[in-house]
């Protein structure tokens, strides 16, 4: 019932996940990409906070101290700009240099290596219906989509809540504060809030990776009848491939009884089995079989014999041995040389040649 309804029942082949690869279809979680960015971005604030702290306390200190005798002309506002832009460019670039490096880094990890989709590159005009896209719109995988993102917006209000909930009594005390022992207990307030949300996610984070990879499987299972037309396409169809079998066989056959005239002696039993032997010192060691067949083959061997005047020999343990032991274009086994040199001396004393 399931192959007549066409339900997809099948595990992926090896094949079709190759081929969805190849297009950049794999399991990603975006969340594990945004907890994975969070925590390099904490880990680098963490490594870099106190030397950061240092040098922003010193540049706003020297811009208040400076801060009396400053004349606001062009030069004095420029070379001012310029220095903040310098010293917030030392703070921020190590942070996003990281946090760029682990964005690529857990990217291509989810996709299993780096690749370039052109099937992603290319823009598609259908994705700029506004009508498809309205219809993209309402299914199920955008809902789960949006009560994720819904459900994890909730979670991280609610942890920044708690956090701040904690430390109301703090915020009391910063009344009789300096404002630089303010802006410590604010930033180790805020530090607290990040990472925390940031241990959150990373759950919720393994959640979702989970969840994709089973939804992904989900979408690449196959149906029995599409497991039938890959293995055709991939194998070919048996049909075809046995209509190739038997036009090879015919091909061998012929080529076979095209070489019976060659043969020094047809070795066969009255009528199931024909083999035909060459023997030729400079060419090989041993005599060569040029054909063989049994039933209407071996009948057709010995047919082309009589006509090109080739000696058979009737020999029925012989030819049945010669027939199941060796292939077409090899030589004999060493079992069967002293047999076959009977023969071939018999044959060739009739025809008054050395063997």
């Amino acid at each position: 019932m399931a192959e007549e309804s066409g339900e997809k029942t099948e595990e992926p082949t090896g094949h079709k996940l190759n081929q969805a690869r190849e297009k950049g279809q794999v399991p990603k979680s975006m969340e594990v990409s945004a907890a994975v960015v969070l925590l390099a971005a904490v880990s680098v604030l963490f490594a870099l906070g106190p030397y950061g702290w240092q040098r922003m306390v010193r540049v706003m200190n020297h811009v208040f101290n400076q801060a009396a005798n400053f004349e606001a002309t062009t030069t004095s506002v420029l070379e001012l700009s310029r220095t903040l832009f310098w010293e917030a460019l030392v703070l921020i670039l190590p942070v996003a240099l990281v946090v760029l490096v682990a964005s690529l880094a857990i990217n291509i990890y989810q996709l299993g290596g780096f690749m370039v989709v052109s099937d992603t590159i290319v823009p598609k005009l259908d994705k700029l219906n506004f009508i498809t896209g309205f219809g993209r719109f309402f299914k199920l995988k955008t809902l789960v989509e949006c009560l994720k993102s819904i459900f994890k917006m909730t979670i991280i209000f609610l942890m920044g809540y708690l956090v701040i909930k904690d430390h109301l009594d703090d915020f009391v005390l910063m009344v009789d504060m300096d404002p630089v022992a303010i802006g410590v207990m604010v930033l180790k307030i805020a530090l607290e809030i990040f990472v925390k949300t940031v241990l959150l996610l990373l759950v919720l984070a393994a959640m979702d990776y989970g969840y994709q990879r089973w939804q992904f499987n989900q979408d690449m299972k196959m149906t029995k009848q599409e497991v039938k037309d890959e293995y055709k396409q991939i194998e070919g169809d048996p049909i075809v491939k046995n209509r190739i079998r038997q036009a090879q066989r015919e091909a061998s056959k012929k080529r076979q009884l095209n070489d019976v005239p060659k043969a020094d002696v047809v070795i066969a039993n009255p009528t199931h089995f024909a083999v035909a032997l060459q023997y030729d010192r400079e060419k090989a060691p041993a005599p060569v079989v040029l054909a063989k067949g049994q039933d209407f083959m071996a009948l057709r061997i010995k047919d082309i014999a009589k006509e090109n005047k080739v000696p058979i020999v009737e020999n029925k343990p012989l030819a049945q041995a010669l027939y199941k032991a060796v292939e077409v274009g090899q030589t004999i086994p060493v079992e069967f040389y002293k047999a076959v040199a009977e023969v071939l001396s018999y044959i060739y004393k009739v025809k008054g040649r050395k063997v």
